[in-house]
């Protein structure tokens, strides 16, 4: 037996042996991973290859590999360089805009696109809110009296007219009558300081010097008190010159004091002697109409408390709510046309202020005109009067954002946006539109302003139907980019 088929028969005995063998027989029949791996490689690189010539050769031939012939039913993109320049940054280079153009009128009325003539009209772009009439707070006050105690007198009713001045109700108070007996008291010890010093200082050389000095003490602390007293009725409401009780005789300073405030009109037909000094009258700050009052004869009030509420009615306040969306827009002098409800007159008006916050609870604006009050009648007796506009009435207003006489107008279909850039397509012939940039302005309705230096008057717009040309644009766009 030779050498070799010892091995074998060896090989043969040994069963582990002879599976490694058979392993290596396998490994060896089996192709290398690597050359598996780039003969894999190379066919789908040469599938890509073949798809890019594809691309290539559509592109350059409009996807129609020379087969599709002019009036054939299938678009084709005819690449053109005409330039329109940017409306919104004027130093901006200049870019190439492509036309659309279609082959046939089949494949334009395929599109479903629709023009029409551009607007040359007035635009005026408002927005509808609702809104309430309130007082002019700036003349509308609630009185109330400056010390506690009781109604003695009623003077007006609410809705009389009343002039600034006027009493409306008198207050029996305590307090008063105290501060007028101070103010006396203290006035006749001032007289009498002032008398004293001047005797003293009459024979200064008869006395010591240290009495002349403490009269000028006394005679200024008596000044102070009198001050006191008298800046304490003037805080009670009092209108109080001193110098008016100078040289009056203390029956005339009594009477006087007595029925300080109160009107002649009312004060003579009153009896010194019975009618008590502790009177407050309480006065009308300004022209208007009593709107409101809560005193009744004897009803106790206290110092502070609301009692009289008065409004001059001549001008109005209107108060509108504007929605979180239109709140950037709003600017002091808009235009308000403003229907209360009820009323077929519309009242006109601007903003003459803008809240600096939003409404909490209904995420609101609130913004304010001013609204005259026209007379509708009055008493020719009386001269009571009947305005038209009434507080707390609410209605419906139109704010006027921006308003142009003369401007480009289209449908709000007709504008596009291509990174965030409007743009509209005009007709430049029967089967060619092209691309304009434009900037937008006022909305009203349907329709929105556009503005472009390459808008003209009589221009055919697309209305309908531009996102297919927006679609064909953006294809030639991109693949002019690819090349």
């Amino acid at each position: 037996m030779t050498s070799t088929a010892k091995i074998d028969a060896e090989l043969k005995s040994d069963g582990t042996m002879t599976v490694f063998a058979k392993e290596m027989d396998s490994r060896i029949a089996r192709p290398v991973p690597m050359i598996s791996a780039l003969a894999s490689g190379a066919k789908y690189l040469g599938i890509l290859c073949g798809l890019l010539a594809i691309g290539f050769i559509g592109h350059q031939t409009h996807w129609s590999f020379g087969f599709v012939k002019h009036g054939s039913s299938e678009p084709s993109r005819i690449l053109q360089t005409s330039k329109f320049p940017d409306p919104i940054d004027e130093h901006r280079p200049d870019e190439q805009e492509w036309q659309i153009e279609f082959p046939s009128e089949k494949s334009l009325r395929r599109t479903g696109i629709k023009t029409s003539v551009i607007e040359e009209r007035s635009m005026r772009e408002r927005i509808k809110t609702t809104g309430v009439i309130t007082y002019d707070e700036r003349m509308f006050a609630s009185l109330s009296a400056r010390v506690s105690g009781a109604i003695w007198r009623v003077l007006k009713q609410p809705g009389d007219m009343i002039r600034r001045g006027d009493v409306l109700v008198i207050i029996d108070a305590v307090d008063v009558g105290q501060a007028k007996a101070e103010f006396s008291s203290d006035l006749v010890s001032l007289e009498s300081r002032i008398e004293r010093l001047a005797s003293y200082e009459s024979v200064a050389g008869a006395i010591a010097h240290r009495q002349v000095r403490d009269e000028r003490v006394a005679v200024r602390e008596a000044k102070i008190r009198l001050q006191n007293t008298e800046q304490t009725l003037i805080n009670m409401g009092f209108s109080l010159q001193k110098n008016l009780f100078e040289g009056l005789n203390d029956a005339d300073r009594a009477e006087k004091l007595h029925f300080l405030g109160i009107p002649e009109s009312i004060s003579k037909e009153l009896d010194p002697v019975q009618t008590t000094s502790n009177l407050l009258p309480v006065m009308a700050s300004f022209d208007g109409v009593l709107i409101h009052h809560d005193a009744a004869l004897g009803e106790m009030v206290e110092a502070g408390k609301p009692l009289l509420e008065i409004a001059d009615l001549r001008r109005m306040w209107l108060y509108l709510d504007v929605s979180k969306e239109d709140a950037s827009k709003m600017s002091l002098g808009q235009s308000v046309r403003f229907l209360p409800d009820g009323l077929e007159q519309e009242l006109q008006s601007t903003i003459t202020w803008i809240s600096t916050e939003m409404n909490e609870k209904t995420r609101t604006l609130r913004v304010r005109a001013e609204v005259d009050n026209p007379v509708v009648s009055s008493d020719p007796v009386t001269g009571q009067e009947v305005r038209l506009l009434r507080a707390k009435t609410y209605g419906t207003g139109m704010i006027t954002l921006r308003e142009t006489p003369s401007a480009f107008v289209v449908p709000i279909s007709a504008v596009l946006h291509d990174d965030n850039q409007p743009m509209v397509f005009a007709k430049v012939s029967d089967r060619k539109f092209a691309r304009i940039n434009v900037r937008l302005g006022a909305r009203e309705g349907g329709s929105i302003q556009i503005d472009s230096a390459d808008l003209k008057s009589g221009m055919t717009i697309v209305t309908h139907g531009s996102h297919a040309l927006k679609s064909e644009w953006i294809l030639t766009h991109v693949a002019s980019s690819a090349l």
